[in-house]
């Protein structure tokens, strides 16, 4: 479809001149740009400093062309997005291992919807195209910019060593102090801030439109097979959905429609509710910032509040007072470097890519700890001799420990005169992982008197790793000596515990606490006494995630307990921000008849239960005359101003 208009005046030309002028020979930032409509934002972000002077060496022709799009087009994942997206885009030779725009505000919330939440849209597109107007390449030595030239001297030459091992991304997220990442990475992430990744050479100016609906995955999948049944290019409305007639269309089940409501009675109801769901839909789009419809403009009239009733025609001829560029031609800012540095400039630009743009890893990366915690599966179980802990199908083994307590083991009255020193009753068997395959931790040993219980972590994505330390004392002297574990530079410590047990005493009077958690990376024992054991063990969290520093860790614990007991971050409950996190709970026998019982203290609830013994018909034994030892360790964002205590069920 085509527009005509009156031969422009002197006035248009120079209005027109001054927007070819503020958007040509600008640099342009391919990550953090975003060259479709999105009404959230003033101005693309992704236009950065002048590259050229490019006034009065500006070519340009009309256009004054439209298109509608007949159909509707299907957004399912991300690649979609990104397909639309590069359709307004041309950069020249560009690396299939960076994605542009991945780095933007509107890509990382497509991200999150069609990733994470599995929305599904179907979207409608208008462009409207009014010139075309580029730079002469030729007159780019005269005009190209001084500091632009200067600051691409000083940028330091790029080795994938360094990219890849001296300041991987890991690396510069861990340690912003890093000397190779301050020397060798920083200065070209400050020149892609400033001037952007490419250089416009061209662009298309006029208005382009984007209307979105969400809807069911069912009647997605459904709606592409019948798509040839919604033609849209002859629809009024700019927003198309506002067409209720379409939108009860799209709403209703082909399946249904064709044979679930053949009777009249039967069919006159579902028009009425299709009716309601339509009238629903449309009432939420217009008086709330519902998601279920949305309608991007760029370029035209889009800046009054009636812009939500333009029809398409209204909208269309109103682009002559309001050109945007809609489509634009990049050329590589390492173009205009030495060649020693080009190399530097592709090293560089996937390390940005990699960096900032939004993918699984980086997704995950960005979040709030609490989430990352909650998103993961607890695994425990308890034995006599070895005990095996397995992760669901479709989850790597994060961290997690095995611990041992030899029962057969005890000091006579004759070795404690003599001040005889044992080998360790208690130990730990940390659960490192060791890759992406690595789903179970195990401790192998065929002696009954051996006691174990263990706790694993499990993560959907082998990338959220988790450090594990431990340490135990020896079997030397160890009196007035420290035993200490420290989290890598980066990491703090996520749950972590220490563990103190005479030689010449029982299990049940082991004394154990909790280290100090989120903004820490140390645990301590200090002054050690001989003949008692000593361990300490805890996993650390990468410290770029969000809130780390909220962690607490609280340990509760009873000695004498004869039923179930309940255990909770906060004595007071508040709000979400007393719930768990992840924990566990243990309890066992003061005579050690019967082993252990442990189980996991599930995230997103306010309390967890630990039970006692469990007989060997799984029947919950609720009361029992024998004392139980019952410990029980929970990660919180509140833990209550209170001494914890156990409440009795």
């Amino acid at each position: 479809m085509c527009y005509d208009h009156n031969d422009e005046t002197k006035e248009e030309v120079l209005f027109n001149n001054e927007i070819y002028n503020k958007y040509i020979g600008k640099g342009y930032d391919i990550m953090f740009g975003w060259p479709l409509p999105n009404n959230e934002l003033n101005e693309d972000i992704g236009f950065k400093e002048e590259i050229f002077d490019t006034k009065n060496n500006i070519d340009y022709i009309n256009e004054n062309v439209c298109h509608k799009e007949e159909y509707f087009k299907f957004i399912e994942d991300i690649n979609d997005v990104a397909y639309i997206a590069l359709n307004n885009i041309n950069i020249d030779d560009l690396n299939r291992n960076i994605n542009p725009f991945s780095a933007s505000i509107p890509y990382k919330g497509y991200f999150t919807d069609l990733e994470i939440k599995k929305r599904k849209y179907i979207v409608a597109e208008n462009t409207c195209l009014h010139s075309y107007a580029t730079y002469n390449l030729k007159e780019s030595i005269k005009n190209i910019n001084s500091d632009f030239l200067l600051d691409t001297e000083k940028l330091p030459i790029l080795s994938k060593n360094v990219t890849e091992k001296t300041c991987s991304k890991l690396v510069y997220m861990y340690n912003f102090k890093n000397e190779q990442c301050i020397k060798f990475i920083k200065p070209w992430i400050a020149f892609f801030k400033k001037y952007g990744t490419h250089v416009i050479v061209s662009a298309h100016f006029g208005g382009k439109t984007i209307n979105t609906l969400e809807v069911p995955i069912q009647k997605f999948e459904e709606l592409k097979i019948y798509n040839y049944k919604y033609s849209i290019e002859n629809n009024r409305y700019l927003n198309v959905f506002k067409d209720r007639l379409l939108l009860k269309n799209i709403l209703k089940t082909e399946n249904g429609s064709q044979h679930n409501y053949m009777q009249a009675e039967q069919a006159d109801k579902n028009y009425g509710d299709l009716e309601k769901k339509a009238n629903d839909v449309l009432n939420k789009y217009e008086n709330s910032n519902s998601n279920k419809i949305n309608l991007d403009i760029k370029g035209g009239n889009n800046l009054n509040d009636e812009w939500k009733q333009l029809t398409y025609e209204q909208w269309k001829n109103s682009i002559y007072t309001n050109i945007a560029p809609i489509y634009l031609d990049l050329f590589s800012l390492s173009s205009f470097m030495h060649i020693e540095k080009k190399e530097s400039y592709n090293n560089a630009l996937l390390y940005y890519n990699n960096l900032f743009g939004m993918n699984q890893e980086n997704y995950y990366y960005s979040q709030n700890i609490a989430d990352i915690l909650l998103d993961g599966k607890q695994i425990t179980g308890s034995g006599k001799g070895s005990l095996i802990l397995t992760c669901p199908d479709g989850y790597t083994k994060s961290t997690g420990f095995i611990f041992e307590f030899d029962k057969s083991m005890e000091l006579t009255n004759k070795q404690k005169k003599e001040k005889k020193v044992l080998e360790n009753r208690i130990r730990i068997h940390p659960c490192y992982n060791k890759g992406e395959y690595d789903t179970s931790c195990s401790y192998v040993n065929k002696n009954s008197d051996i006691i174990t219980f263990g706790w694993i972590y499990c993560v959907k994505y082998n990338f959220i790793k988790f450090e594990t330390i431990y340490k135990k004392n020896d079997n030397g002297s160890s009196d007035g000596k420290s035993l200490d574990i420290a989290c890598s530079d980066g990491n703090k410590l996520g749950l972590a515990f220490k563990i103190k047990l005479d030689q010449d005493q029982n299990l049940d009077k082991i004394k154990i606490k909790p280290c100090s958690i989120g903004d820490n990376n140390k645990c301590t024992i200090e002054k050690m006494k001989n003949n008692t054991d000593y361990l300490i063990w805890g996993f650390c969290i990468p410290s770029f995630y969000q809130s780390i520093n909220s962690l607490q860790l609280i340990y509760i614990d009873k000695d004498d307990v004869v039923s179930n007991v309940q255990g909770a971050c906060s004595d007071i409950y508040k709000n979400e921000y007393d719930d768990i996190f992840l924990g566990f709970t243990f309890a066992f026998r003061k005579d050690l008849i019967d082993g252990f019982n442990m189980s996991t203290c599930d995230g997103g609830v306010k309390h967890c239960i630990s039970k006692i013994h469990e007989s060997k018909n799984n029947a919950i034994i609720s009361k029992n005359t024998e004392q139980n030892y019952v410990g029980m360790f929970l990660v919180c964002r509140n833990h209550g101003e209170n001494e914890h205590k156990f409440v009795t069920l």
